[in-house]
């Protein structure tokens, strides 16, 4: 049986779709905005928690998670300090909320 080129490159393309699908939905959301609860993602050799100090925005979950930390925007200059700070994504957070039901 032989397998063409065009065959792998779509079975490497369906396998990256599949894998990437969960991800996808949290980059498409909008921006949360000031006053929002906010979920803090950071790469897994950071600190969610120590981005979160240092962007000066404040925690409100009583738990941390290893990637994320839930924060309050308090500024409209929040989520651009917690990027800069070395956050990877920040997004809506009451959905997170919803199903930690905290």
């Amino acid at each position: 049986m032989k397998v063409a080129i065009s065959d792998v490159a779509l079975m490497v393309a369906a396998s990256v779709i599949v894998i990437c699908s969960p991800v996808l939905p949290l980059f498409l959301q909008a921006r949360p905005q000031v006053g929002d609860v906010a979920l803090v993602l950071a790469a897994p050799w950071g600190n969610a928690a120590r981005i979160a100090e240092q962007a000066e925005v404040q925690e409100v979950a009583p738990e941390r998670a290893p990637l994320g930390v839930l924060v309050t925007l308090e500024s409209s200059q929040s989520v651009d300090r917690l990027y800069s700070n070395g956050a990877w994504l920040v997004v809506d957070g009451k959905r997170v909320l919803e199903l930690c039901a905290i």
